[in-house]
């Protein structure tokens, strides 16, 4: 409010007209500093909805861990013997054990040349042209080219073997050798060279034999035998054995059979139960902070006795209390899976409960919780996106509906500071003017006083 025009502080009339103001608009302010408060109430209402709906969609998202039929059962693959191979089971893989002997590893081409006593040194006179042994593609060797040049070349040409120079330490002539080397593990990353350079090459062809003729590690298939039935694959790392299950090869050890035993790997898949215990248990004790009274009985906080609250709180234990069709009758409640609700409505996880019923029957567990009709997370799932939609959402309506109570507070609040302006400066005129007339009534008592005193 803004203080204008004239005021004379009572001169004339020995009143505090300033505080005789000030108290008149004390009074004419009650109505805004009450739709304040109401405002900041309802922005505070409208902030603890979002809260509320921020925990919602969390409890959506442990309920959708545990709501997806492929990722409810988190399964685990144990190696007898990991230093042979080793597993790791996806949550498609079938419970069992699997007998593996390793005959053999994938293993890639390495080939290398005779021995040079100079790496840089010209030792191929007339150059030209060789190709990797089933691919079209030509390296060009440049007459005068070194060890060295051979490699770059090779290297430069992208194929899918790679040159190296080798420096072996031997003195003399064997010092340095070119090694060739396959990318791809297995009898098709096998190769040879061929030397296209006709007549007059005989430094490449020398070459190109002696690389040919000295094959240091073949490239050669793995080779296993899974549950009596041999097996080879092209590479040491394979998921297409086991349904499932992804192996890596280390070493082979012919006389030692490897168990790869896979199960319900119990420690995941009840963290993913504890994330949904935590997550729900939110829900509720948000629900009952709210509703707490203070020492002199009085709501404490802007929610309190809430009836959207009251009703999501209560719909959702509702649905977490219910049955769910598993196919087995003694799995088929929370209860009877280890998760138990207290006075409060919180939940417990008795997680020795729980992994006996993972153990017992997987399958009714999952069921109860991933049934795609009527598992309790998938309902959870449909429920809350009931109250979480960002366009029809329950709790987006009531956000709207504080929106528009705020809205509307404010412009009532804009109005009625707008009239005590005006009311205020109407104040300061008035007795402006009074202090004026008493002033000017005082000059003319003074003057006549003086005038009969002659």
């Amino acid at each position: 409010m803004s203080s204008s025009g004239i005021s004379f502080g009572g001169l004339a009339s020995g009143l505090d007209t300033k505080a005789i103001i000030a108290a008149l608009m004390g009074v004419e302010q009650r109505p805004i500093t009450a739709m304040t408060q109401k405002k900041a109430t309802l922005t505070k209402r409208k902030t603890l909805f979002a809260d509320f709906g921020g925990l919602l969609d969390k409890l959506k998202s442990a309920a959708t861990a545990l709501s997806r039929t492929s990722d409810f059962l988190s399964m685990k693959a144990t190696s007898s013997d990991t230093a042979i191979l080793d597993a790791t089971a996806g949550n498609t893989a079938t419970a069992g054990s699997h007998d593996i002997l390793v005959n053999s590893l994938a293993t890639a081409q390495v080939s290398r040349s005779v021995g040079f006593a100079d790496k840089n040194a010209a030792m191929v006179a007339s150059g030209g042209t060789i190709f990797l042994h089933g691919d079209s593609m030509p390296v060009e060797i440049s007459a005068g080219s070194s060890l060295q040049d051979v490699a770059n070349a090779i290297n430069a040409a992208g194929h899918s073997v790679t040159a190296d120079i080798v420096d072996t330490g031997a003195a003399g002539a064997g010092r340095y050798t070119l090694v060739l080397r396959s990318s791809i593990v297995g009898v098709t990353g096998a190769f040879s060279l061929v030397n296209d350079s006709g007549p007059g090459a005989a430094d490449l062809e020398s070459l190109v034999n002696g690389i040919n003729s000295n094959v240091v590690t073949a490239g050669a298939d793995a080779s296993l035998t899974v549950d009596g039935i041999p097996i080879t694959r092209t590479s040491n790392s394979f998921a297409d054995v086991i349904p499932g299950v992804t192996i890596t090869l280390h070493a082979k050890d012919l006389a030692k059979h490897v168990t790869i035993s896979i199960a319900t790997d119990a420690e995941e898949t009840t963290k993913k139960a504890k994330d949904f215990v935590d997550a729900y248990n939110k829900v509720v004790d948000f629900v009952t902070d709210q509703n707490v009274l203070g020492a002199d009985g009085k709501a404490q906080n802007p929610l309190f006795g809430d009836s959207t609250l009251r009703s999501i709180r209560s719909n959702i234990r509702t649905t977490i209390g219910g049955s769910v069709a598993t196919g087995n009758i003694a799995y088929s409640m929370f209860s009877q899976v280890g998760i138990s609700a207290d006075r409060a409505g919180k939940l417990t996880l008795d997680e020795t409960k729980w992994q006996a019923a993972l153990v017992a029957d997987p399958i009714a567990v999952r069921s109860m919780f991933a049934n795609t009709t009527n598992g309790i997370a998938s309902r959870l799932q449909t429920q809350i996106d009931g109250y979480t939609d960002n366009v029809e959402g329950l709790i987006k309506a009531r956000r709207d509906g504080f929106d528009r109570t705020i809205k509307d507070t404010q412009t009532r609040i804009d109005q009625a500071e707008s009239r005590l302006d005006r009311y205020q400066k109407q104040l300061e005129s008035r007795y402006a003017r009074l202090e004026t007339l008493l002033g000017k009534l005082q000059s003319q008592g003074a003057a006549l006083q003086s005038s009969l005193g002659r």
